[in-house]
């Protein structure tokens, strides 16, 4: 868990600034929005944690289990993205000399949902059976503390269909939220 390296002030502010909108479970329950990711950062002296979260279809195209071999082949070639380029994904100001240390990437199906009035984020899709999502945590040691670097993305350049990127940064000095729309755009942590 994300909080377990943090100290005591802050897990008490990060538990409840994930109790307002970073559980898994409250955002599937009450918004699952296709083409959206939401990325919190915390920010503790020169460590750095960072919570990814998005619907499984702006990474794969899908949200069902994969069945097919080109399915699990997608899911593949998106899982090792994910994995191995986290960095790309989510970038540092160099001057921090940020190194990942540890991380998790797995993908969480939610519950089947029935179809009747429900829609799905843009384009009002009717939902189709199950949800699933990536929750992805990756904990950063930094050479220099990172407060007041800028953190740039590039999740549209390898996930195009993710247009929209909702971003909170929680540190020792401030809390701070922005809207990223096809990578274009940053935050200062």
């Amino acid at each position: 868990m994300l909080y377990k390296t943090l100290s005591v002030p802050l897990v008490s502010i990060f538990l409840l600034f994930a109790r307002e909108g970073a559980g898994a479970e409250m955002r599937h329950a009450e918004s699952h929005v296709h083409g959206m990711a939401e990325i919190n950062i915390v920010v503790e002296g020169k460590r750095v944690v960072v919570e990814f979260h998005t619907p499984t279809e702006g990474l794969m195209g899908f949200e069902h289990e994969a069945k097919t071999d080109a399915e699990k082949k997608k899911r593949d070639a998106a899982m090792k993205i994910v994995k191995e380029r986290f960095n790309e994904l989510i970038v540092f100001d160099k001057q921090s000399a940020c190194k990942s240390h540890s991380a998790t990437a797995r993908i969480v199906r939610g519950e089947d949902h029935d179809t009747k009035d429900k829609t799905h984020g843009a384009g009002n899709r009717k939902i189709s059976g199950e949800h699933s999502e990536l929750q992805a945590v990756y904990q950063f040691e930094c050479d220099r503390s990172p407060a007041g670097t800028k953190v740039t993305f590039g999740v549209s350049k390898f996930f195009p269909e993710i247009h929209e990127i909702k971003v909170q940064v929680l540190s020792d000095a401030k809390q701070t939220g922005v809207t990223i729309k096809n990578d274009k755009g940053d935050v200062r942590l």
